[in-house]
């Protein structure tokens, strides 16, 4: 088994899951926030989606197209789209061989140009998605609204690894 592609797969399935359960909410739903929480749920998950598509972008060393406007949400299809594409993209990206290289992350937080292990990069990029998923569960519960199961439970019993003993 594939454990870094796992990985992958299951954040692949968590983000379809997470759209899926979103779709449905109303124009203020979407735009409920709760404190310590990223923003509004529209807002997140055009987070997560731009996010993930920076992560694909470095790792596959391609160019990493304009990002997603939070405001106004840009809409479902527009979202799940770019998920869907660095979701592929990130999971083909476990089948490279070079895990020794560097990648040079660029940004403000913290400013400046730096390079890091591309293991140590693929750590934040699951972590991300993982934990702004999360937030988006807590704000789907404030509101009365059953987030979907994203754990690795949820994963493990979509696929054929559990068996009977």
């Amino acid at each position: 088994m594939d454990l870094l592609l796992e990985f992958f797969r299951h954040n692949s399935m968590m983000n379809r899951r997470l759209i899926e359960a979103c779709q449905d909410l109303s124009p203020d739903q979407l735009a409920t926030s709760v404190a310590g929480t990223y923003g509004s749920i529209a807002a997140t998950l055009v987070h997560i989606a731009n996010a993930q598509d920076g992560y694909a972008a470095r790792l596959i060393d391609r160019q990493r197209p304009e990002r997603l406007p939070e405001e106004p949400f840009p809409g479902f299809q527009a979202v799940a789209e770019r998920l869907g594409e660095s979701d592929s993209q990130l999971e083909a990206a476990t089948s490279r061989s070079d895990w020794d290289r560097q990648v040079e992350i660029k940004g403000d937080d913290p400013p400046g140009s730096w390079l890091m292990p591309v293991g140590l990069f693929l750590l934040q990029a699951i972590n991300h998605g993982t934990e702004h998923r999360s937030q988006i569960a807590t704000t789907l519960t404030q509101l009365g609204v059953e987030p979907p199961e994203m754990d690795g439970w949820g994963y493990i019993f979509q696929t054929d690894y559990l068996v009977e003993a």
